[in-house]
C-alpha cells in the first residue's frame, strides 16, 4: 500500500514539474542558441566593413508540447515570446511592424534533419546553419542601406512584366546556357588569378553573351532582363559572398569557385554575383561598397572600367 502511495505522489510531482516548465518563459534548445551566439562572434570587417550579425533580432520557431507553437525572439541575450505568428520553416529575413530588419530561423535540430537530405553530417550542417544566418543577416544589412525597399518594389514590377518569359526562354536555350557557363568559367579564372589576360577573357565572354541576347530578343526585353539579373546579382550574390566567407572561416577551408552546371531561374545569379563580389573585393584601391546598396550601381559599372597599368 505504501509503495502505491509513493508512486501516486511521484506521478503527481512529475505532472506538477511538467506544468511548471510548460508555463515558463519560452526557451529554445541550447544547441540552437549556441550556434547563433557563435555566429554573432564572427568578424566581417575585413570583408564588408560595417556588417555585423549581432545587431539584428532573431526569431526562432518554437514547438510546444501542450500548447500552440510560438515564435521566440532572441535579442541581446534575452527571449521574448511572440504569439499568433506564422511558423518559420526556413532561414530568411523580414521587416517587422516597427521597420526593424529581423532574422527568421528554424531551430538547429530541424535544420539538420532537412540538411541530412543533402548528405550533410552533424558538424557540416551546423557550419552551414551559421553560414545561412550570416547570409540572411546580410539581407538585413542591405535593408538598413535602403535596398530592401528598392528590391521589393522592382521585383513586384518584374513579376507583372515580360521578363519571366524571357528568363524561361533563355533557361531552355542550350546556346545561351553554354555562353553563360563560359562567362562563369572566365570569371572563376579571373577570380583565381587577377591579371590582364584573364580580365580580357572575361570581357570577351561577357560581350559574346550580350551579342547573343541582342541578336535574339527585342532590345527592350534584353534591357529588362539585364536589369532583372543585375538586381538579383546585387541582392543575392553579395549575400552568397558573405555565406561562402562564413563557410570558409568556420571550416578552415579555402573558398570554392566551382560552378558545376547552369542554374535555372534565379539560382545562377547567386553564383555570378558571388564571383563578381569576390573579384571587386580583392581590389584594395577600389571603393565600391560604400554606396553600392544606396545607389543604382551594378557590378559591371566597376568591372568594365578596371584599368591595368
Amino acid at each position: 500500500m505504501k509503495r502505491f502511495k509513493w508512486m501516486f505522489w511521484m506521478i503527481i510531482g512529475v505532472v506538477l514539474i511538467g506544468i511548471f516548465y510548460i508555463d515558463q518563459a519560452p526557451i529554445v534548445d541550447a544547441h540552437t542558441i549556441d550556434l547563433i551566439d557563435r555566429a554573432h562572434q564572427l568578424d566581417f570587417d575585413k570583408y564588408w566593413n560595417g556588417f555585423n550579425i549581432d545587431i539584428y533580432p532573431i526569431e526562432i520557431y518554437k514547438k510546444n508540447i501542450f500548447k500552440k507553437d510560438s515564435i521566440v525572439r532572441y535579442y541581446n541575450d534575452k527571449f521574448y515570446e511572440i504569439k499568433d505568428k506564422k511558423p518559420i520553416y526556413a532561414l530568411s529575413m523580414d521587416i517587422d511592424e516597427s521597420g526593424q530588419a529581423i532574422l527568421l530561423v528554424t531551430n538547429a535540430r530541424d535544420f539538420r534533419s532537412l540538411s541530412d537530405v543533402g548528405n550533410f553530417n552533424a558538424s557540416s550542417a551546423d557550419i552551414y546553419y551559421q553560414a545561412l544566418i550570416a547570409h540572411e543577416a546580410f539581407h538585413c544589412f542591405q535593408a538598413d542601406q535602403g535596398f530592401y525597399d528598392v528590391f521589393s518594389k522592382e521585383i513586384t514590377i518584374y513579376e507583372k512584366s515580360n521578363v519571366l518569359t524571357t528568363v524561361r526562354k533563355l533557361d531552355e536555350n542550350p546556346e545561351y546556357q553554354k555562353l553563360w557557363m563560359d562567362e562563369m568559367e572566365k570569371l572563376i579564372e579571373y577570380a583565381k588569378d587577377d591579371n590582364i589576360q584573364n580580365y580580357h577573357a572575361y570581357l570577351n565572354s561577357y560581350q559574346n553573351r550580350l551579342d547573343f541576347l541582342y541578336n535574339n530578343f527585342k532590345e527592350e526585353d534584353v534591357i529588362e532582363y539585364l536589369k532583372y539579373s543585375n538586381l538579383y546579382e546585387k541582392a543575392e550574390g553579395t549575400a552568397k559572398y558573405i555565406e561562402n566567407i562564413t563557410l570558409s572561416m568556420l571550416s578552415g577551408k579555402d573558398l570554392e569557385f566551382d560552378i558545376i552546371s547552369y542554374g535555372k531561374g534565379t539560382s545562377k545569379y547567386y553564383e555570378s554575383g558571388f564571383l563578381k563580389t569576390y573579384i571587386l573585393n580583392k581590389k584594395d584601391d577600389l571603393d565600391w561598397k560604400t554606396d553600392f546598396f544606396k545607389s543604382d550601381k551594378i557590378f559591371e559599372d566597376y568591372l568594365l572600367v578596371i584599368n591595368y597599368q
